[in-house]
């Protein structure tokens, strides 16, 4: 685990922490499809290309034999966890760089 680039870190920041939190996120999608038997209805879902964006996610959805009809996100946090603390890269140099340190 490190310390992401795009941290914008100052002089002010010098001896803080920097926590990693982690989100995870599950999405149902539940898609109906009219046919004659179960390997039309996946084969013609398989082959569906049309979309409908729900939710900045683009589902399979031709509006006639392939309907989305359901969307649902889950959401669950993981957890809090101390990835480093913010120095100097040299200690001794005022215009080290700073870095997250483990």
């Amino acid at each position: 685990m490190s310390a992401s680039k795009e941290l914008m870190l100052a002089d002010s920041d010098i001896g803080k922490k920097v926590y990693e939190i982690e989100q995870e996120i599950v999405l149902v999608v539940k898609t109906q499809v009219i046919a004659k038997d179960d390997d039309e209805a996946f084969n013609k879902w398989l082959d569906c290309n049309d979309t409908r964006n729900v939710e900045l996610y683009d589902v399979k959805d031709n509006m006639t034999d392939v309907v989305n009809s359901y969307f649902k996100e889950y959401s669950q946090l993981k957890g809090t966890t101390l990835i480093g603390t913010i120095q100097r890269e040299d200690e001794d140099e005022e215009d080290s760089l700073l870095e997250v340190a483990w």
